[in-house]
């Protein structure tokens, strides 16, 4: 799966803002997108087509990764609100994989603020010397 398959970024603004570029390129270039692990990408590709399949399956990706924009970008294509059960998945996830500020911004979409006030003294805790290694 080398990068010759993904169009250079002239090309790819050309396919996804293009006229005439029929829905079936797009969800081509969506599905390249995905295997390639670039996903927000994909979103757009996706998002453009009205490819709700794809769209659908990159939320559950989203809430898998905590990924707070991924989640937020597939809402907006798909025009829909994101319930404050998904959000707490996410947040769940996002606490778990060290994503501190997705934890943070997804409690607070869902209000939970138990959540977010435990998400925030973790974060003035590592600020204070408790860092964590990158890794």
């Amino acid at each position: 799966m080398g990068k010759g398959r993904l169009p250079d970024p002239l090309k790819r603004r050309e396919i996804l803002y293009g006229r005439d570029t029929p829905r079936e390129v797009l969800i081509h270039y969506g599905d390249l997108y995905r295997d390639e692990g670039r996903l927000n990408d994909a979103v757009e590709f996706y998002g453009m087509a009205g490819y709700r399949e794809g769209l659908m399956e990159l939320k559950e990706v989203a809430v898998q990764k905590g990924d707070f924009f991924l989640l937020q970008q597939v809402a907006g294509f798909l025009g829909e609100e994101i319930p404050s059960e998904v959000w707490r998945d996410l947040g769940r996830r996002a606490l778990e994989e060290g994503k501190l500020s997705f934890a943070q911004k997804a409690f607070a979409q869902a209000g939970d603020l138990e959540a977010l006030r435990e998400v925030q003294e973790t974060i003035k805790g590592e600020g204070e010397g408790g860092r964590k290694k990158a890794g």
